[in-house]
């Protein structure tokens, strides 16, 4: 994982962290960092600043339990690569000099996203929007954080101002087009993702997505 927040890169699709929920819905293409199954995070949701704390980091090991994978906790928090500790504690310590530092709180976001704890990334990415309310890669992140928990009303709301904001921003078409059939509005999602191959024809996820409006055609 990269040692701080890199900016347009994307990550491939939600699915791999969290698991694929109905097929295709349940994917999102995430976009402040680099891919994020290089950070080593324990599998399942994991509190970070827990798994993170302590003064080895968390490696090793004095009581608590197993962990998810079965590692070993302590005080029952599934411990953390010493990467990830380390970021963490960067992270932290920026905050305490500057709480309005813009990467530390994309930082941790990122990593509350990552371990599967959505609502304090939701949090982290939200006070990054209040420093910097244009940031278009952090309000698509915090979509797809929403649309983790469900609330798919507003993650549409987040990626609707995206693309008004940032027509270009291949990424938010993507995800709008998961959210609204997610939503069960098949003519937006297929607006959508029409909007995402003109963008990127050739992409990633291009051949996929071809496939999945064949079906809402096909169904629709």
């Amino acid at each position: 994982m990269r040692p701080g927040p890199q900016q347009n890169y994307g990550r491939g699709w939600l699915g791999p962290s969290v698991g694929v929920v109905g097929g295709m819905v349940g994917y999102a293409l995430h976009s402040a960092v680099a891919p994020r199954s290089e950070s080593g995070m324990p599998a399942g949701p994991a509190d970070i600043m827990a798994g993170a704390s302590g003064g080895d980091g968390g490696t090793s090991g004095d009581a608590g339990g197993m962990g998810q994978g079965g590692a070993m906790t302590r005080g029952g928090a599934p411990r953390m690569p010493p990467q990830v500790v380390q970021m963490v504690q960067a992270y932290k310590a920026a905050l305490a000099k500057n709480p309005n530092d813009l990467d530390a709180n994309i930082g941790l976001g990122n990593l509350e996203f990552d371990s599967g704890q959505y609502l304090k990334a939701i949090d982290y990415y939200s006070r990054a929007l209040e420093i910097d309310p244009r940031n278009a890669d952090v309000r698509v992140d915090r979509a797809i954080a929403y649309h983790a928990t469900g609330e798919n009303d507003t993650a549409k709301k987040e990626l609707l101002r995206v693309v008004q904001e940032k027509p270009e921003h291949k990424n938010a078409w993507l995800n709008l087009g998961v959210v609204n059939r997610e939503l069960g509005d098949r003519a937006e999602a297929v607006r959508a993702w029409e909007r995402y191959l003109k963008l990127d024809p050739e992409g990633e996820h291009a051949e996929t997505i071809r496939q999945e409006l064949a079906t809402l055609k096909q169904n629709g």
